[in-house]
């Protein structure tokens, strides 16, 4: 779990997506919990569960 978050806030800083860091880090987080607990153990799986929650929280934010 950890290197999945570790791999996806490393994609999102180069991406200029963590900008709120703390932010994007405690939805990652969450998320990767969310679908660890669903019974998903694949690192890239959880990494693009992770990726995916705060782009889809950033365009809910920003209406794109």
């Amino acid at each position: 779990m950890d290197d999945a978050l570790n791999i996806a806030m490393d994609y999102l800083i180069r991406t200029n997506q963590a900008v709120k860091f703390r932010e994007a880090q405690t939805l990652a987080a969450n998320a990767i919990a969310e679908a660890w607990r669903a019974g998903e153990r694949s690192r890239m799986r959880l990494t693009n569960v992770a990726i995916r929650a705060v782009e889809l929280k950033r365009d809910d934010l920003t209406g794109d």
